[in-house]
């Protein structure tokens, strides 16, 4: 019984003896934290005024290191919650591409955010505040895409796959989009195709440039596609470059031409349409009179035109 009574005692006494040494603790912190004292800490810098022109980089600085005197209490608050620092950026000043701000003006601008029971003593930037900015440049940069189609029997692409847009803008610092002069979508293969085609795809930009922006991450490559049909058109061949005193007779004097096109268009099409030449000055060899045929002109829409004869037998006259 007498044990459990000391026992009670001693715990009552520990207990009493730290509720005092926990009140001397607090009452040396607060003592310490009424002094002043000279201590580095850090303010978040929040940049205001930036010329139009001009932008950040991704990475750039958002905090200064300073030194300050103040209370204790106040350093103790700057350090759980620091304070923001307006950077006023309208008189930046520029040199060799580089961005800055004199000491003497971003400590002052530091300065008038101050209580006056808060001095600054020190600035991390010794002389002169560095801003990552750059001028924005801009340009356009085409497109280009590795696009196989593999049409059905019958069925042809009509004036080729066309991609949009055929162009992007890039905008970024110029030692950045000097690198680049195209871009490149996703590789892809239509396969058996019978109708119109649209696909979305990709545009496959680099990665390592960190300020550039592009206008447009996909394009969208597509094709019209329309089922052939077959027509024979006679051409009556011209002899170009003939000498005055000569006439000329080709044998034949006309040659067919296999045209593969819409339905529609070869409906409209004749043989004025086209013009089929034979040039005399390509004749060399006396006694091979043969002049080779070329199709000079041919109506639009119509994507395949095949000659049936690919020279012509002549004889000459003199006038």
């Amino acid at each position: 019984m007498l044990s459990k009574v000391k026992n009670s005692l001693n715990k009552r006494k520990v207990k009493i003896f730290s509720l005092f040494l926990l009140c001397a603790t607090l009452a040396w912190f607060v003592s310490n934290l009424s002094d002043s004292y000279t201590a580095n800490t850090y303010f978040n810098l929040e940049y205001v005024n930036v010329p139009d022109s001009l932008f950040f980089a991704q990475k750039h600085k958002t905090e200064v290191q300073v030194k300050v005197h103040a209370g204790g209490f106040q350093l103790l608050r700057l350090n759980i919650f620091r304070k923001n620092i307006k950077i006023d950026l309208s008189n930046v000043e520029e040199k060799e591409d580089r961005y800055f701000l004199r000491q003497s003006v971003f400590r002052k601008q530091i300065e008038q955010q101050l209580p006056n029971s808060l001095s600054l003593t020190e600035v991390g930037y010794s002389d002169t505040l560095y801003v990552d900015l750059y001028k924005l440049h801009s340009k356009k940069v085409p497109v280009l895409a590795n696009i196989k189609v593999d049409m059905a029997q019958n069925y042809v692409l009509e004036k080729g796959i066309k991609i949009t847009p055929d162009s992007i803008k890039v905008s970024g610092p110029k030692s950045e989009i000097d690198t680049i002069v195209k871009v490149t979508a996703e590789d892809y293969n239509f396969s058996d195709v019978s109708s119109d085609i649209s696909k979305t795809l990709q545009l496959i930009l680099p990665k390592d440039l960190a300020n550039t922006k592009f206008s447009d991450k996909e394009v969208v490559v597509s094709g019209s596609v329309f089922r052939f049909s077959e027509k024979l058109i006679t051409v009556p061949v011209t002899v170009l470059n003939l000498p005055n005193e000569i006439s000329i007779r080709t044998f034949p004097s006309e040659v067919s031409i296999l045209c593969k096109a819409n339905v529609e268009v070869l409906k409209k099409v004749t043989a004025t349409d086209f013009s089929l030449t034979a040039d005399f000055n390509d004749y060399v060899d006396e006694n091979s009179p043969i002049l080779k045929l070329s199709l000079t002109k041919k109506p639009e829409g119509v994507y395949s035109a095949k000659l049936k004869e690919e020279s012509v037998e002549f004889i000459l006259n003199r006038k």
